[in-house]
């Protein structure tokens, strides 16, 4: 016996030499313990699993700690058919010890035959399905269920005991004692299954003897006429007999044809009858059984289709809101196209891609803050983009400076200036394709700005540059034109 407190060896003393702690008490509670436990041993080595079971929970209510005690009442509860309670107590076993617990072996043995573990499961449910019939009166409904219970887990004590109850209800006493006496082969000292027995042996011996005095009183009032003395006179039967008319004979034999016609349709016919009447009454509670069978298949199928359904429609929303068009996947993936842009200066771009997110569907605070800070620095406005581009100009970083004067005609489209250096800004980073196509549109949409000049003269010089034969044609053409007009004056 070891210490409750420092788990130290203790002696014959009442304290722990280690600790010092009282264990006078403690000890006593151990030892009552064990003596339940070992009482419950010895029941159960003879199959008295009912009582083993009560020395057993006796034992855990003194001491819960008691792990032989507990492992020995989960095997008691798995014998009697019991797999639940079996597998919670060597639970509670293991946790109460990890380390080194003959509970895991029990518990790694039935996790091991899963099929063995449903079928045990599939009759606790049907049990609980015939106790609920037998509550509601349905017996004939209830003994099905049974049957199947009693042939899916022979060693159920509790759906044995049910199934007798029932049978004996119904008037079938053999069976019902053949019931209680297939539960005494699991729980030899089952008080229930003994008890009923009892009161079974003792209604038939009660109809046994009321028989047996019936028959001697008629046997007594039978032996009157043999008690024959040697005094008396015995007359010899006379065996003289009238002549019989051929009248009476047929008389005789037409009533001797109407009894027995008589007895055949009263007696004969009724039994045939009643023989036809049990025979389709069995093929009805077949019929029964197999439906009610059927149906509590096709409830548990049911049922799992409807799980499955409802896992299914779960899963297609979580996948849409990962890979749809408003999921995270997307949101995640505009959301770095918009960073890459920012990085780029290409704030136009970051602002049309940051418009498209759904702040709220993207998962992390940390996406958030990223979107925030890009949305505020992208939004300032057309008087913003346009101070920061000039800023951007003058200290010619034309590239982000061209950014900027884009954003800027994207919140303003009438902003002159902004297009007026969007196009020097190309011109002045060397991409005249651009600027000349920029100085283009800039004469279209602004004909009476003030920048129109400038703009023309830069154009014809960008065409000039761009498109040198075509420029000669026009000089050469302007030319003649010149000369041809010159002539027709002096003339």
């Amino acid at each position: 016996m070891k210490c409750y407190r420092c788990n130290s060896q203790l002696d014959n003393s009442d304290y722990c030499l280690k600790c010092g702690a009282d264990v006078s008490v403690y000890k006593v509670v151990v030892k009552a313990s064990n003596t339940y436990y070992n009482q419950g041993l010895e029941k159960a080595r003879v199959r008295d699993l009912s009582g083993a079971a009560e020395s057993l929970r006796t034992s855990l209510s003194i001491n819960k700690k008691n792990i032989k005690a507990r492992n020995l009442l989960g095997l008691v509860y798995f014998e009697m058919g019991e797999v639940v309670m079996a597998l919670s107590e060597w639970v509670v076993s293991k946790n109460l010890k990890p380390e080194r617990n003959v509970a895991e072996v029990y518990i790694k043995k039935v996790q091991d035959n899963p099929n063995k573990l449903e079928v045990m499961n599939q009759a606790v449910r049907r049990f609980n399905i015939s106790l609920k019939y037998a509550k509601e009166g349905a017996t004939d409904m209830a003994a099905i269920q049974l049957k199947k219970v009693v042939a899916m887990n022979p060693k159920l004590v509790k759906a044995g005991l049910l199934l007798g109850l029932l049978l004996w209800k119904d008037g079938q006493t053999e069976r019902a004692k053949k019931c209680f006496q297939k539960v005494l082969k699991t729980d030899r000292n089952n008080t229930l299954a003994l008890r009923y027995i009892s009161e079974i042996d003792g209604t038939v011996s009660d109809e046994d003897t009321d028989t047996e005095v019936i028959f001697k009183k008629k046997k007594k009032l039978g032996n009157i006429t043999d008690n024959v003395t040697g005094h008396d006179v015995i007359i010899p039967p006379n065996s003289y007999k009238e002549p019989s008319n051929g009248i009476f004979t047929v008389l005789s034999i037409l009533l001797g044809v109407v009894i027995g016609a008589a007895l055949v349709w009263y007696m004969i016919v009724p039994a045939k009858i009643s023989s036809v009447n049990y025979e389709n009454k069995q093929i009805v509670l077949d019929y029964s059984e197999q439906l009610a069978a059927n149906s509590v298949d096709m409830a548990n199928l049911k049922s799992q289709i409807d799980t499955l359904t409802t896992e299914r429609d779960n899963l297609s929303r979580e996948l849409s809101g990962y890979t749809g068009e408003n999921g995270e996947s997307n949101m995640y993936s505009l959301l770095i196209d918009a960073a890459d842009a920012y990085v780029d200066y290409d704030f136009a771009q970051a602002l049309v891609l940051l418009q498209k997110i759904d702040v709220a569907l993207l998962p992390t605070q940390a996406a958030k803050n990223v979107y925030n800070t890009m949305l505020e620095s992208c939004s300032g406005g057309a008087d913003r983009f346009y101070s920061q581009g000039t800023k951007a100009y003058l200290e010619k970083d034309y590239i982000s400076a061209a950014n900027y004067f884009e954003a800027a005609l994207i919140y303003d489209e009438t902003n002159d200036e902004a297009a007026y250096y969007l196009g020097l800004c190309h011109e002045e980073n060397d991409d005249k394709a651009a600027a000349a196509a920029y100085y283009e549109d800039f004469l279209t949409k602004f004909p009476q700005s003030g920048y129109v000049p400038d703009v023309t003269a830069r154009l014809a010089a960008l065409n000039a540059v761009l498109n040198p034969t075509t420029e000669a044609g026009t000089q050469e053409d302007a030319q003649q034109t010149d000369e041809t007009t010159a002539a027709d004056t002096q003339q």
